[in-house]
């Protein structure tokens, strides 16, 4: 049941690939009260996105980093939920596109959009609040539109927390997002033991097949 439960979410997200690849104008999409545009090769967000925009607690004060940020949504959020400066970041050069392009639709002006691998375009920054929807499958991504989905061995979550001490304040926040599908259910709550931290787990939701579980935590002991 397991394999063909893994075979199922492979299939349904080869089809969701397959369709942000063969876009070729810009479309729309809806999460959390903020309407989005969304560009070819970038995937429009679902449940997970809509959690996490949910569950983030936001300060006036609050300088907010968004990882593997896609159309920008939980960036945006963070931004009209009224932080000082969100910065958002992302490996994909459309979804840098797409998020800007939100940006510019919402009237934002705390908030910028950075390519590059996870932390690197904050290199030596620290932030109040860090998001993270990452990649939940293991599998290697044939190009840049592919790493909404698919991760080989899971690198991106694993350098996560290895890397998120370095670039998170003292008594910060953290946030992220995984699902019951993913390749290794409890990875996050593994590594978060390994680094002396646990998790709380915020809110969750089933798709409307019934087939999959989303959830979204926050990291205690930051």
């Amino acid at each position: 049941m397991a394999k063909d439960m893994t075979a199922h979410h492979l299939a349904v997200q080869a089809r969701e690939i397959a369709n942000m690849k063969s876009k070729e104008c810009n479309s729309t999409s809806e999460i959390a009260g903020i309407n989005l545009t969304v560009t070819p090769n970038v995937y429009s967000g679902g449940i997970d996105s809509k959690l996490m925009c949910q569950v983030i607690k936001i300060l006036p004060s609050d300088s907010v980093l968004d990882l593997c940020t896609g159309t920008g949504i939980i960036a945006l959020k963070a931004a009209t939920l009224g932080a000082n400066r969100v910065i958002g970041t992302d490996l994909n050069p459309s979804a840098i596109k797409a998020a800007n392009l939100n940006k510019k639709k919402l009237g934002l002006k705390n908030i910028e959009f950075k390519e590059g691998d996870l932390f690197e375009p904050v290199k030596g920054q620290k932030f109040d609040v860090i998001t993270i929807n990452p990649p939940y499958t293991s599998k290697k991504p044939a190009d840049k539109t592919e790493i909404c989905f698919w991760d080989e061995d899971n690198q991106t979550t694993k350098r996560f927390f290895r890397e998120f001490k370095s670039h998170i304040k003292p008594g910060g926040r953290v946030y992220f997002a995984w699902a019951d599908f993913a390749t290794e259910p409890n990875l996050p709550i593994e590594l978060a033991k390994l680094a002396g931290l646990q998790v709380k787990l915020l809110m969750q939701e089933k798709n409307t097949s019934g087939l999959s579980m989303f959830m979204s935590y926050q990291l205690i002991g930051v």
